[in-house]
């Protein structure tokens, strides 16, 4: 042949070959993958980067330097130098005054506007800062110190008339200190106030924002020159709740992507096999018009590859259209404008498509090109030698570098490839050997029995094939329903509706037991905790010097003092993991022959070093106290419940002075409870974190919407995918029904018989994919999602079922009539 016959002939076959179901269902499935994939890949980074954004919006920068000392001016340069936006936020806590009343408030000096985000104030202002002599503040602080805008408030030896009031702004800082009511002031009067005295406890934060090759850039610089007590911050770093939903949002996002691709890729998978068998008396009767081996392979790669374009520009198409619809859609629920993604998502599509079919094909065309003039009168198919997996095995590689690439985790890729792959094709043998076993049992009860044994011992070899690859079908399909709805529960049951949303920090002794009566008395009955400020300073009697190695020696909660407390009771939103929770007191005079317990938090012990049975020694006030580890808790540290990284048991602290806390929540119609509480007690401290609380909802519905589209389109995909498949395979029944129709068969029974196959096989997928998904889950959930892993019993009843059933009923929408005659025509164009 020419250079030219090749392409010539490779368009001529691709439109002869849409007479084939196999074709059709092939290009129907690669122009699928190729939507799916490039939707997936587009509308998901826009989506991911919009949530990004906006928790920097929320942090008010992409990248934090924070430290307790002041800052030196060569970060702002570095910024500078790269083009990167700064700005500097220097945050203390101090005593608010107007007349007679005084307030814990948190002061924000401010050297420019944030970086990311928008204080929102009322009424709005033109300047982006407070001009020198003003102050804004939230309603909260002029609630509680009865003023009102023009109204002056004394900070330090200054006063500040109050110009408008905060409805919202970045960055409220963290800790306690960042829940108190805020005022924001210009950085320049910060001096003049006296408040940068001795003891002032001050957080300077230098704020950056720019691209994320920028700020990646930024904080590799800043990470090799870090001092000690410098800290770098960023949306990616940052913990808590927010961190938390977007992390575990962006995991789900990815595996939504993977098994899209998962479940695209076996149908092209199950389309190939079929062409290629059908091709084979074609690739015969080229030789015999002498062709070659290598111009076959290069005959069908190019026939490919014109399948390739035309579905990529169909399927970006298609991809473009239901972006912009999903865009519209969440247009009322993402901030706006939602940002592009990279020119290369949009080729993700495209070049996914051609690698799923360059490595799900060649293995096929490999063994097509060995065909031989023989199969034009004989009915025979080429076996798969050793040498002829090899093709398979490379494929399976460039398909665990996909899934990393997508999933960014290949320790999960490759536990999950290997679980999907090689469970599935141990259950594939598996499941033929189960259906043969079954149609051998129902073959003498029933009239179209032998009929139906028949035809499963026929299909043995294909049933291998197909059984895994369905059961892989409905297995992704579970995983992919399962891990949304756990996803979903674990963030409702993070903010229930009766999550604290109020805590009352520093309640002295004498003023406890009046406290409890009047929480009581409305109705609030939650626990106050004794809270005691101390320093680890030892370990098995070893000052932390030689205990610990040096860089565990910088740890951050060695370099302050922690809150401890001691309790008889586990806190209920901690879990025991490891050891026995304590319950016995045991005084300071006695530690010396039994000595009193303490319960850490996994994390800080996992990176101190600490297992059971360790001493660790705490100065606390000046006093020193020593206690045996005695048990490991995991802390849900976004519950909004007082957490603690060691609590000791009771008695040891007992004649120590210590301060109480308690947290609680207050409807809307519950303000007087406040009120009564600051009028009765004046000195306590009272937090209101509702609108954090109120910004958190907000994000997780957004991604539960979210979340929730993708798991719409996936399932859509899937079920696509899955009628393309059994009709498809129910083609491949109408010449066996045709030869049983000129036999005396009727349509009826002709159908019934294949509802009874596809029903059989149907129940034995569901079945077995229940087994993968409960395997597979396990991985998912600890290292993708972060949740624990839990069996599904529901499941192991409900997807038998629903397969049998789906799989009928697609057997009967698709089944076509034949009548005698149009069997006969069947016959003989075989």
């Amino acid at each position: 042949m020419s250079a030219t016959t090749p392409i010539k002939l490779a368009a001529q076959q691709s439109i002869s070959c849409l007479k084939l179901s196999e074709w059709r269902s092939l290009i129907i499935a690669l122009v699928l993958a190729i939507t799916i994939a490039s939707l997936m890949a587009v509308l998901g980074e826009r989506i991911e980067r919009t949530l990004l954004r906006q928790g920097s919006d929320i942090l008010g920068a992409d990248l934090i330097l924070s430290s307790s000392r002041e800052l030196t001016d060569n970060s702002a340069l570095v910024a500078e130098e790269m083009g990167i936006t700064s700005s500097e936020v220097v945050q203390l806590g101090t005593m608010a005054s107007s007349g007679g009343n005084f307030l814990l408030v948190t002061i924000r000096a401010l050297q420019n506007t944030y970086p990311r985000g928008t204080i929102v104030l009322d009424p709005p202002l033109d300047s982006e800062i407070p001009n020198l002599g003003e102050a804004w503040a939230e309603q909260s602080a002029l609630d509680r110190l009865n003023l009102k805008l023009g109204d002056q408030v004394t900070l330090g030896s200054t006063a500040f008339t109050i110009s408008a009031v905060i409805k919202s702004a970045p960055d409220r800082g963290r800790g306690f200190i960042s829940f108190n009511p805020q005022l924001i002031i210009n950085r320049q009067q910060l001096e003049q106030t006296g408040l940068l005295g001795p003891g002032a406890r001050l957080r300077y934060s230098q704020l950056f924002a720019g691209t994320p090759e920028q700020i990646n850039a930024l904080e590799q610089s800043l990470e090799q020159h870090l001092k000690t007590g410098e800290k770098l911050t960023s949306i990616a770093s940052e913990e808590g709740q927010q961190n938390s939903a977007l992390s575990k949002a962006s995991s789900y996002l990815r595996l939504g992507a993977l098994f899209a691709l998962l479940i695209s890729a076996m149908t092209i998978f199950l389309s190939l096999r079929r062409f290629t068998q059908s091709q084979y008396k074609r690739a015969a009767l080229l030789k015999t018009l002498g062709v070659s081996d290598h111009q076959i392979l290069l005959l069908y790669i190019t026939q490919f590859i014109f399948a390739w374009a035309l579905c990529s520009i169909a399927g970006v198409s298609l991809a473009l259209l239901l972006e912009n619809l999903g865009l519209t859609l969440l247009q009322g629920v993402l901030p706006q404008p939602v940002p592009a993604a990279s020119s290369f998502t949009y080729l993700s599509g495209p070049l996914l498509g051609i690698s799923i079919l360059l490595c799900l094909g060649l293995p096929s065309l490999f063994k097509l090109q060995k065909s031989n003039p023989l199969q034009l009168i004989q009915d025979q198919t080429a076996s798969l030698s050793w040498g002829s997996k090899l093709p398979y095995l490379i494929a399976i590689g460039l398909l665990i570098i996909s899934t990393t690439w997508y999933l960014n985790n290949i320790l999960l890729t490759i536990s999950l490839i290997l679980c999907l792959l090689l469970i599935g094709g141990l259950l594939g043998s598996f499941g033929a050997y189960i259906s043969k076993q079954i149609t051998k049992k129902l073959a003498p009860h029933h009239p179209m029995g032998n009929l139906l044994l028949s035809r499963v011992q026929q299909q043995q070899r294909w049933y291998r094939v197909q059984i895994p690859v369905i059961c892989l079908l409905f297995s992704l399909l579970s995983i992919n329903l399962i891990a949304l709805n756990d996803l979903l529960s674990r963030w409702q049951d993070q903010l229930p509706e009766d999550t604290p949303n109020h805590f009352l920090i520093n309640i002295q002794e004498w003023e406890k037991d009046d406290l409890q009566v009047l929480l009581q008395q409305n109705k609030i009955d939650n626990p106050l905790w004794p809270i005691y400020r101390g320093r680890l300073n030892s370990i098995n009697d070893l000052p932390l010097s030689e205990a610990l190695t040096k860089k565990q020696q910088d740890h951050p909660s060695l370099n302050r003092e922690l809150n401890l407390t001691s309790t008889a009771t586990m806190p209920a939103h901690n879990t025991l993991i490891k050891g026995q929770w304590d319950t016995q007191t045991k005084a300071a005079e006695t530690q010396d022959t039994q000595p009193a317990s303490v319960s850490i938090e996994e994390k800080i012990a996992s990176e101190l070093g600490l297992k059971l049975g360790d001493i660790v020694g705490f100065n606390i006030g000046g006093i020193e106290r020593k206690a045996e580890v005695q048990s490991i808790r995991r802390v849900q540290w976004d519950s909004f419940q007082p957490n603690f990284y060691f609590i000791f048991s009771p008695g040891l602290l007992e004649d120590l002075s210590a301060s109480y806390l308690t947290s609680f929540h207050l409807g809307k119609d519950d303000a007087s409870v406040s009120r009564q509480l600051m009028e009765t007690f004046p000195t306590l401290t009272l937090i209101d974190v509702r609108q954090i609380l109120e910004q958190l909802q907000h994000l997780l519905t957004r991604l539960s919407m979210l979340s929730s589209l993708l798991m719409l389109l996936t399932t859509s995909a899937g079920l696509i995918l899955l009628y393309v498949t059994l009709t498809q395979e129910l083609e491949q029944r109408r010449y066996e029904n045709a030869l049983l129709q000129t036999l005396g068969a009727s349509q009826q029974q002709c159908r019934q018989l294949d509802r009874m196959e596809m029903g059989l096989i149907g129940l034995i997928s569901g079945f077995l994919a229940v087994v993968i998904t409960e395997v597979s889950l396990w991985p998912i959930h600890q290292q993708l999602l972060k949740l624990d892993p839990v069996l599904h019993p529901y499941l192991w009843i409900s997807l038998p079922l629903l397969s049998c059933a789906l799989f009928m009923l697609i057997s009967k929408l698709s089944h076509r009539q034949q009548s005698l005659a149009k069997s006969y025509n069947t016959l003989i164009s075989r």
